[in-house]
């Protein structure tokens, strides 16, 4: 049987799920611009999500976490829940693909380079950027 995956993984700016759908505004950068390093920013992660069809009504795990680049965990965020897709009355067999997004709160000490790790079920995808400071991007 097939395992639910990860379609696909985005940062933005902003994101939401309404009605299925997912909704973004800056979506794919590869670089926060930090007005200071003692404030939090905030950005959205995103993914789809394919859940196939022997994965329906059951619940499937997802965690989220930030980390430096020698996987050593920054602790300011994490994410952690479980998703489960239900069959519609009628609805033929076949995979299911739901849309995820979900705030992300990031507090650093220094720039520095970001992975973002993503897991769904088994399947994990990662997602790498890097925090600046606005003046220090400009030069």
């Amino acid at each position: 049987m097939m395992e639910p995956t990860i379609d696909s993984l985005l940062l933005a700016d902003f994101a939401e799920v309404i009605n299925g759908k997912l909704y973004l505004m800056g979506g794919g950068f590869t670089a926060v611009q930090l007005a200071s390093m003692d404030q939090t920013h905030r950005f959205f992660v995103a993914a789809a999500l394919r859940i196939p069809w022997g994965y329906t009504n059951e619940r499937i795990e997802f965690s989220g976490r930030l980390e430096t680049l020698d996987a050593e965990p920054i602790d300011c965020w994490t994410l952690e829940g479980q998703i489960e897709a239900n069959r519609v009355a009628g609805q033929r067999e076949g995979d299911t693909t739901t849309m995820f997004a979900a705030p992300v709160e990031v507090t650093v000490p220094r720039p520095m380079d970001v992975v973002l790790r993503f897991r769904f079920g088994q399947d994990e995808r990662t997602s790498r950027f890097r925090l600046v400071l606005a003046d220090a991007a400009r030069q």
